[in-house]
């Protein structure tokens, strides 16, 4: 017997969201896994490669300011670091938009398809995935002024005194629950602008707070917790490398070429295995963002409605 679709848009108690979530995977993991392999290892390759670069920077530029050498070389060292560490903030941000992307299409096609995500192509998916990555700069950009206005708001009253940093830190912590939902909201709805979405995601957020943190909170734990140990391997291997080589001690198997690659597989794996479970997270915010928008707006109670009046019309 063929299971029910899973609905996005319907109220569900904290454990059938949990539960959901994992049930969409168990259902469709062929599909998200083929088509997030598609997208994630080419950048988990790249992502391994700037990691590298970035904790060999880091171990150096604290070498140098051990050794207390000029200057002139600490600044050098801590540019190349704070680049490499740039290099970072940029592949992850694209990593989440493109697993928002797909992930959101393939549960939007995965309703809107009689066979749900069965025989799903690439070129079914494309229209959606490039729609909602192209939004995706739009959230970008507005997620750089909210966080502007925020600093803007928030560094002359440190300024004034630094106790002010208390309420500010509790502010932001609240708060932030209240923005989480913008990007289903956008994603989803494409007749909704952004300012919209904002204003959206803060009624929606404000009146299941509680659920939203719940939700966020399990799944990231879980995710942080099998993301810790596969990427364990790699960290001691960087680790050890990194110590021997500052200490200038490092000779035979650990500065050869076989150890690099063995470095840099396990980096890749890890970073890849790590891209793919997150997108568990974004699939439990979706199921939250449908459960808000059912439970406030009675999403489907006036998709109903429309589609009763558009029945009426045309006989």
């Amino acid at each position: 017997m063929e299971k029910p679709t899973i609905k996005l848009y319907h109220i569900r108690t904290f454990g059938e969201k949990i539960s959901d979530t994992f049930d969409f995977v168990r259902e469709n993991w062929r599909p998200l896994l083929k088509y997030l392999t598609y997208l994630m290892l080419p950048i988990s390759l790249v992502e391994t490669f700037i990691s590298n670069n970035f904790l060999s920077d880091y171990m150096e530029f604290v070498q140098k300011i051990g050794q207390s050498v000029q200057n002139k070389a600490d600044t050098g060292e801590m540019l190349s670091w704070i680049g490499s560490m740039a290099l970072m903030g940029i592949v992850q941000m694209l990593v989440t938009m493109l697993l928002e992307a797909i992930v959101y299409t393939m549960m939007q096609q995965y309703e809107q398809r009689q066979q749900r995500l069965q025989g799903i192509t690439a070129e079914e998916l494309r229209p959606g995935v490039l729609r909602m990555f192209g939004r995706q700069f739009i959230l970008l950009l507005a997620g750089i002024v909210v966080l502007a206005l925020f600093v803007l708001i928030a560094v002359p009253f440190l300024l004034i005194s630094p106790a002010f940093a208390f309420p500010f830190i509790v502010l932001l912590l609240v708060g932030a629950p209240l923005f989480v939902l913008v990007s289903p909201i956008y994603l989803f709805e494409r007749e909704t602008g952004i300012v919209k979405a904002y204003t959206k995601s803060i009624r929606l957020g404000w009146n299941t707070w509680a659920g939203i943190v719940g939700v966020g909170l399990v799944l990231y734990i879980i995710t942080s917790i099998i993301s810790s140990i596969l990427t364990t391997p790699y960290y001691i291997m960087t680790l050890v490398k990194e110590l021997l080589t500052t200490q200038g001690t490092a000779a035979g198997f650990v500065s050869s070429f076989g150890y690099s690659a063995i470095q840099y597989v396990l980096g890749a794996v890890s970073s890849y295995c790590g891209n793919i479970l997150m997108s568990l997270l974004y699939i439990g915010l979706a199921y939250q963002y449908g459960h808000a928008s059912e439970k406030i707006d009675g999403v489907t109670v006036d998709q109903d409605i429309e589609n009763f009046e558009t029945l009426n019309d045309e006989r």
